[in-house]
Parts: structure tokens; C-alpha cells; sequence
């Protein structure tokens, strides 16, 4: 006996309407489709297909699209769905006349290709999640390699060019990144002068020598940690303003937007933060050194060193060059933080969390970064 269950697909969405016609033909079940099978039809038609082939397990299924005027990727689903189904012999789903080009979709696709369980691919071993990441790490010093050249080429046509360079905005960072940013690194120099004194002190009170507190003090705040300190600061107040701005910029399109006004945007937005940053981050080390310096001689009141014989140390001890060379030290994290900051905000990816993810990323990169210079600087230093 033959079974002809004919299903119409509405043109336009609405109520999927099914009906069955019963005919005395051996060949078996036929399925008709007509209309447009789409993601908003196709779900009553799926549901009414599989119960009629799970009701008829030894009988051929035959599907007449002759009557199929559209069908999305849903619809094509559902017909490849249909014709995959495993059966038994002699009960299989055969597909007839289907447009050739929705014939061309499904031919694309073949059966056998499914019939094995997906099976999750293994997870990573140790080693391979170091070269991976190692790769990873290897590709970002390449694009921050191509970034860095092209600031470099910015930068001279900005000095062939003095018109090109966007001063204002330059101007505003430096403002932004320095003058505000005092209070903290004027506070965080005057705590670590005096927390590295107070605690040398207790040391060296043991073998009656506190006066050695001022020099040592002096040239660990000079060299190292005035820059260090000021740079972790820099990096999580202004490298992190860095990458959420641009990351902004990127997402909002305003990037793509100055790019088809013909203006260079590493010249216009990159280049003047690297410049106020390198402007600037001398001046705030030379703000925490002083700061430093200070909290410094207030402990070793305590310990009876007036501030006159504490300036008269510092002078006998300290060089131009360890206060020089803190400040190159702080001019190349300045550089390091703005590049890092724009780097990674030029890369933001649209969606909520992007900005969010640049920014972590520009301050973690930018104090890994810091730490690896610094000890180059003391390798070629000492």
C-alpha cells in the first residue's frame, strides 16, 4: 500500500498545515513538499517527516520536492537529514525532483562522512601547550616588530612634516598622563623612600652603620625603583586609558573613518601618545626620586641623621649617571607602555568584552615588558 502524506509550507511564515492521502500504490510512503522551507517553516515539516519514517521502518520513503519553491540552510538541513537517516535495506529515503542548484547543496554532503560519533579531538599535552604558547608569543613580537616601524615611519614624516603632527592631542596626553598623575606617583615615591629606609636601617643599625641606609637608598631609588615603580604606575593608569580609547575608537569605527579621510592613524592617534609618554615619564620618575629622597631622610631622623648630613651623603654618594640613567630607564618604559597600550587597542575586536580584554592585556604585556628591559639595563649597566 502506498501512503502519500503531503506537507504545504506557507510562503510566508504562519501555521504549518499537514495532511495525509492515503493511496492503494505498493511503492511505499511519499512525503511532498511545497512552498518555501525556511527557519520559520520548517519545524512542523521536520517533526511530521521523522514520525513518518519512524512509523514506517521497512517501507521506502520517497520525498517529492517537485513542489519546493525555496529552502534556506535549514532547509537544507532538514533534507539532508532526511536522506541520511540509516535504514534497512530496501527502506531508504530517496529524494526526487529537487532544483539543481538545492541538488548541488545536498550532493555536497555525503552520508558516510556522519555515520561515525563525533569524537572530541584529544586535549593537549604539556609540551605542546608550550609550543603553542611560545608560538603565540613569537607571532605578537613580529607584530609588535611591524607596529614599532611604523611609528618609526610616522615619526619621520612628522618631522619632515611638522603640520602633520597632532600637537593638541599631544598635548592634552602629556597634561592627562603627567600633571594628574603626580598625586599618585609623588605618594607611591614617598612611601617606598621611606619603607627601603626603614627597614636598611634595622639591618645596618646592628653593625653601626645607618649612614651607608642613605646611599644605598639613593642609588636603588635612582637606578631602579623611581622608574620601576613609576612605570607599573604609568602602565596601569595611562598604558590601560591607552588601549580603552582606541579600543573604543576601533570598535566605533572612528579608526576606519580617519583612515578614508586619507589621514595616517598611527601618525594622528598613535604617535602623540608615544611622544607625551616619553615626554612625561622622565618627569614623574624625577617627581618620585625627589619624593623618594625625602621619605627616605624622614626615617633616618630616627636614627639621628639630620637632613643636612643626609643631603651631604647623597651628594658624596650618588652620581649624574645613576640619576641619568634612571631617567633613559623611564623614558624607554614610557615608550614600551604608549606603543603596548596603542598596539593592543588598534587590535580590539568588536564584541562587550574586547575593550575589557585589550586593556588587561596592554597592562600585563607592558609590565612583563618592563621587567625584561630593566634587566638588560642592568646587564649592560653594571
Amino acid at each position: 500500500m502506498r501512503r502519500n502524506l503531503i506537507v504545504d509550507v506557507p510562503s510566508s511564515g504562519g501555521i504549518m498545515s499537514a495532511s495525509n492521502a492515503v493511496s492503494a500504490v505498493p511503492e511505499g510512503v511519499q512525503i511532498e513538499l511545497r512552498g518555501r522551507l525556511t527557519a520559520y517553516t520548517s519545524a512542523p515539516v521536520w517533526t511530521s517527516a521523522l514520525n513518518t519514517l519512524a512509523q514506517n521502518p521497512r517501507v521506502p520513503v520517497l520525498v517529492d520536492a517537485s513542489g519546493l519553491e525555496y529552502a534556506d540552510d535549514v532547509g537544507i538541513a532538514l533534507l539532508f537529514d532526511l536522506i541520511r537517516r540509516d535504514r534497512q535495506v530496501g527502506a531508504q529515503v530517496e529524494l526526487r525532483n529537487l532544483s539543481h542548484n538545492l541538488t548541488a547543496m545536498i550532493s555536497a554532503y555525503r552520508p558516510k562522512d556522519f555515520a561515525a560519533p563525533c569524537v572530541n579531538p584529544p586535549s593537549p599535552g604539556i609540551l605542546e601547550q608550550i609550543g603553542r604558547a611560545t608560538e603565540e608569543q613569537f607571532n605578537y613580537a613580529k607584530r609588535m616588530g611591524r607596529f614599532i616601524l611604523e611609528c618609526v615611519a610616522a615619526l619621520r614624516s612628522v618631522l619632515t612634516n611638522r603640520s602633520r603632527l597632532n600637537l593638541p592631542e599631544a598635548l592634552d596626553v602629556a597634561t592627562e598622563a603627567g600633571a594628574n598623575g603626580v598625586p599618585i606617583v609623588s605618594l607611591v615615591g614617598f612611601l617606598m623612600g621611606l619603607i627601603i629606609a626603614a627597614e636598611s636601617a634595622v639591618e645596618l643599625q646592628k653593625f653601626g652603620a645607618v649612614i651607608y641606609v642613605v646611599g644605598g637608598v639613593g642609588f636603588g631609588l635612582l637606578r631602579e625603583l623611581s622608574p620601576l615603580m613609576t612605570g607599573i604606575v604609568f602602565a596601569g593608569r595611562t598604558g590601560a586609558a591607552f588601549a580603552a580609547q582606541l579600543g573604543t575608537q576601533t570598535i566605533n569605527e572612528e579608526v576606519n573613518a580617519i583612515t578614508t579621510f586619507g589621514i595616517n592613524p598611527t601618525a594622528f592617534l598613535v604617535l602623540p601618545r608615544i611622544l607625551a609618554a616619553v615626554l612625561v615619564m622622565p618627569l614623574l620618575t624625577t617627581v618620585a626620586d625627589v619624593l623618594g629622597l625625602l621619605g627616605a631622610a624622614v626615617i633616618m631622623l630616627k636614627h639621628n641623621v639630620g637632613f643636612a648630613q643626609f643631603y651631604s651623603e647623597a651628594v658624596y654618594e650618588l652620581t649624574a649617571w645613576d640619576f641619568l640613567l634612571g631617567l633613559i630607564k623611564a623614558a624607554v618604559f614610557g615608550m614600551t607602555i604608549a606603543a603596548v597600550g596603542c598596539e593592543r587597542g588598534l587590535r580590539t575586536r568588536a564584541g562587550a568584552a574586547s575593550v575589557g580584554l585589550s586593556t588587561t592585556s596592554a597592562v600585563v604585556t607592558s609590565l612583563v615588558l618592563m621587567i625584561l628591559i630593566d634587566g638588560i639595563f642592568a646587564i649592560f649597566s653594571s
